[in-house]
């Protein structure tokens, strides 16, 4: 057999790049919260000077190892040592803070020494107890800086000199990567004209048309561009997509079915038991032609679960199936043969590469010469693989494309790829070793979500954050470093974005499958995380500093104190006591748990820096939560918590905060509450006893703020606060709303307390771009009070008796439009030429009024998504629509029976374009 000693160096490698990271952060550490801490007994504090200096040291050996080393275990040994004292330092200087902080928690540290003696002795002990911990550690230091001429380890560079790289990319200026498109898929044009001669013009027997293959080889790819096809849609009444995957649940996929093809909303899903949904689903596809897809189908089980939903009416309904199984695919329709996807040839598989590599702008013609023979030589390798090839693709794309960088990356890539899909591992090895070691850490720690999770890109970044993986930049705030971070892993095409923010930023995102697991492989080698199933009784492993816990809490599961991140999924049990056994972690994630039982102990998680009970059933919050000095991002939202410890306006460290949004939870800072790093405040509830003045007014470096409830009542004080504000960039203000139902008309009557303060001049944020308002509007504002760079405004309750577009529609930089429940009570609305030119997402909601809509020539033309939902007035799509070449996506819900979206005839050939089009 042959083997590659390259990918084994390589490997090396990746192993020194960790130990490397391990150590800065050790080293941070030791340099800013352990001399906060200051000891004064002087022998631990040289001890652990002396450390530093040593691992300073070792940092620089380890930057320089990577480039003189070839193919040696030694070297591996070596590093593995270096990471494990590492370890074993940070967990000592741990433990040692949160012995101090208990002690002092208590009032039995000198203060009490005349009084009680015997409390200056503990203090003496705990100090002589880490003093031979640390002696113990120097010397295991001392022997594996020995042991480099040992293990043939030499350091030839200058300290600090490989650390150019990482410095670079660190000062690199934001850039944005181009994103899968489109015009990136290649080579399934042959297998789109099969597949859809069987889906359109198969028999009315409803069958499933099973698409199989190995990992990466395009199979969901392949199904994406089927069920998008205007040629397919125009075939059938209702569509929709879901997910399946590994883990899936039964339940979630169901969900999610209701939403897409019912329509219905969070609220109605929760009251409805599982069987209702079944039949719900089923009775409504019974009338209808549908086609859906189930995307990467691991089990029969999973067919036998959903089935049932989808009937056969004999009148040529479709099911798509993406699985790497064929005995599932076959058990799933006999009768309908599995279509199996095939490997890429030269010829596409060299466009694919040089479409990623270059961003799809070169054509074949206008290369430079070189790349052409190599790229051959580098898709040969990939054998035809597209996943493969995309992430070699977006490999190059981050190089120079000059020829010795293609041919570097051409001689580590040196295997032979049969039809295994454990061959593209070496692959995507190849990509993650590429990667700076400051990204690494980033990637590996996506492998503690389930398996296709769409992760929260706020939320990673938070993580992140906590973690202590992002290096500053300057002034530049780390969240905004690490939001360069995700790009970047995205523009490497090691994980994809799921949906975008309406300013183009990353909102979610997805990991492929072989790329969460390369993460996890890579993870647990590191001894870097793991993850416990509750339907399961293994033990994780004994070092592993971050912990995963998915659908439910195991029955045996070992405790470790080396545990600094704690993340729970899907946990239907109460979650409470497992909290003891960790008291050094950083990072609790709770989001996942139904019921959270908080109690005065969660004072002691000192290190916390993180800290998620969203959507938790909890009640309240110990005052004991003060002690969490350390604590940066806090959530509580969708949460029952009331009151709100005062204590938490004490934490200096706190950058994020978000209470619920939904609950008229008052928040009354005190008047000495600066928290200068505060960047969010999410959920503040305004009333009468509010401490606007002399309180919320003194926190002024908020970027994101959420403000709900009798705003009125504090209008001027309210107005020059936000006035102040000037790094603002999301803003929401939802003024209570309470109003009677006249049921003889369409409308609301009796409006009171509902005006939200309109006499703000946003001109000089600069750099808000999202604002949200709900309540009555006095007027709408001139268009150049707007902030000059709003792209994304949302309306609702403003009662508005003016055509809003006729302002609206000059705001330059508009992209997403959203005038929901009666933000109009006009009758007619008008969409001048030339208006809203980059507009790209237009909602209408809830416009009990409105029964005329006209579009002028020039319109809105760059519109690509528009919905109109519950506008029972309205009669008509405008004529204006059709000729908008843009428009990829319609979607219509809860509109009046006798609605035309006019006749077929007068739609124009862009009616046959739309992505989706769902009348309700």
């Amino acid at each position: 057999m042959f083997i590659d000693h390259s990918i084994i160096v390589t490997s090396s490698f990746r192993e020194q790049y960790m130990a490397e990271f391990i150590v800065s952060l050790l080293i941070e550490k030791i340099a800013t919260q352990l001399m906060e801490e200051a000891i004064s007994f002087s022998r631990v504090r040289n001890q652990i000077e002396w450390i530093e200096g040593e691992l300073k040291r070792m940092q620089c050996f380890l930057k320089d190892a990577d480039a003189q080393q070839e193919s040696d275990e030694r070297v591996r040994n070596w590093v593995a040592d270096v990471r494990d004292v590492a370890y074993d330092t940070e967990d000592v200087i741990d433990s040692y803070i949160f012995k101090m902080a208990q002690k002092r928690e208590k009032g039995l540290i000198r203060a009490l020494f005349k009084r009680y003696p015997f409390v200056f002795f503990d203090e003496f002990s705990a100090r002589r107890k880490v003093n031979k911990q640390i002696s113990r550690i120097k010397m295991r230091i001392h022997d594996i800086s020995s042991s480099r001429s040992t293990y043939g380890v030499k350091n030839i560079g200058r300290d600090g000199e490989g650390t150019s790289f990482a410095v670079d990319c660190l000062r690199e200026k934001r850039r944005s990567y181009p994103h899968t498109s489109e015009e990136d898929i290649v080579g399934l044009g042959e297998d789109m004209m099969i597949l859809g001669n069987r889906v359109i013009h198969g028999g009315l027997q409803r069958s499933v048309i099973s698409i199989i293959g190995m990992a990466g080889l395009g199979k969901t790819t392949l199904a994406k561009k089927m069920y998008q096809s205007s040629d397919v849609k125009k075939h059938f009444d209702c569509c929709a997509w879901a997910y399946v995957s590994q883990e899936y649940r039964k339940w979630e996929i169901l969900q999610d079915l209701c939403k897409k093809v019912l329509g219905l909303g969070k609220a109605d899903l929760d009251k409805m038991h599982k069987e209702d949904m079944k039949e719900e689903l089923s009775n409504f596809l019974q009338e209808r032609r549908f086609i859906i897809v189930l995307d990467d189908i691991w089990e029969k089980e999973a067919w036998d679960d959903l089935k049932a939903v989808f009937p056969d009416a004999k009148n040529g309904s479709r099911i798509i199936f993406t699985t790497r199984f064929k005995d599932v695919a076959v058990y799933a329709d006999p009768g309908s043969p599995p279509y199996e996807l095939c490997l890429l040839n030269e010829e596409d598989s060299c466009e694919l590469l040089f479409k990623k590599a270059f961003a799809g702008g070169n054509a074949m013609s206008s290369l430079p010469p070189w790349s052409r023979e190599l790229g051959k030589q580098i898709v040969k390798k990939c054998g035809g693989l597209p996943l493969a090839i995309v992430v070699l693709g977006g490999l190059l794309s981050s190089k120079e494309a000059t020829y010795s960088e293609w041919l570097k990356v051409l001689q580590s890539v040196q295997w032979q790829l049969n039809l295994n899909p454990a061959k593209c591992m070496d692959i995507l090895k190849l990509s993650y070793q590429d990667l700076p070691y400051y990204l690494k850490p980033c990637f590996l720690y996506i492998g503690l979500f389930p398996e296709d999770f769409e992760i929260a890109a706020r939320k990673l970044i938070l993580l992140w954050v906590a973690e202590g993986f992002v290096q500053p930049r300057g002034i530049e705030p780390l969240e905004d470093v690490a939001e360069d971070y995700l790009e970047e892993l995205v523009g490497r095409s090691m994980v994809e974005p799921a949906s975008r923010k309406s300013n183009g930023k990353i909102k979610t995102i997805r990991v492929h499958d072989l790329l969460r697991e390369l993460a996890i492989s890579k993870a647990k080698e590191d001894q870097f995380l793991d993850i416990v199933r509750g339907d399961s009784n293994a033990r994780f492993l004994a070092k592993a500093r971050r912990l995963a816990i998915h659908f439910g809490i195991p029955s045996q599961t070992r405790k470790s104190s080396r545990v600094r991140s704690l993340l729970f999924f899907d946990i239907s049990e109460p979650v409470g006591s497992i909290l003891e056994e960790y008291k050094l972690l950083q990072v609790l994630d709770l989001e996942g748990v139904y019921m959270a039982l908080i109690d005065s102990s969660i004072g002691n998680l000192i290190h916390l820096r993180y800290l998620d009970l969203r959507k938790t059933w909890l009640k309240m919050l110990p005052s004991s939560m003060g002690n969490l000095f350390n604590l940066q991002s806090l959530d509580l939202s969708s949460t029952l918590v009331d009151p709100i410890p005062l204590v938490i306006w004490k934490m200096q460290q706190l950058k994020h905060v978000y209470f619920s949004e939904f609950r008229e939870m008052v928040v009354n800072p005190p008047a000495d509450a600066s928290l200068p790093n505060l960047q969010t405040l999410l959920g503040i509830c305004i009333c009468e006893t509010s401490c606007v003045e002399q309180g919320l007014d003194k926190l002024l470096n908020l970027r994101e703020l959420g403000l709900h409830g009798d705003l009125i009542l504090h209008e001027e004080a309210l107005c020059k606060w936000i006035y102040n504000l000037k790094g603002l960039q999301c803003l929401k203000m939802q003024s209570r709303i309470t109003y009677t139902v006249d049921v003889t008309r369409t409308g609301y009557d009796g409006i009171t307390n509902t005006t939200i303060p309109m006499f703000i001049d946003f001109s000089n944020h600069v750099h808000l771009y999202k604002l949200h308002l709900t309540g009555f509007l006095r007027q709408l504002s001139d268009v150049q009070n707007f902030p000059p760079n709003l792209t994304e405004l949302s309306l609702q309750f403003c009662f508005l008796t003016e055509d809003p577009l006729k302002e609206l529609e000059k705001l330059p930089n508009l992209r997403v439009l959203k005038l929901k429940q009666s933000s109009y009570l006009g009758k007619e609305m008008v969409s001048s030429s030339g208006g809203f030119s980059q507009l790209q997402f237009l909602k209408l909601s809830n416009l009990c009024y409105l029964e005329r809509w006209r579009i002028e020539e020039g319109a809105m033309c760059n519109l690509r998504r528009l919905e109109i939902i519950e506008c029972m007035r309205l009669k008509i799509v405008p004529s204006g629509l059709w000729p908008l070449t843009t428009l990829s996506n319609l979607k219509l819900g809860y509109m009046p029976f006798d609605f035309d979206l006019m006749a077929q005839d007068r739609r124009g050939e862009n009616w046959y374009k739309l992505e989706h089009v769902l009348p309700m």
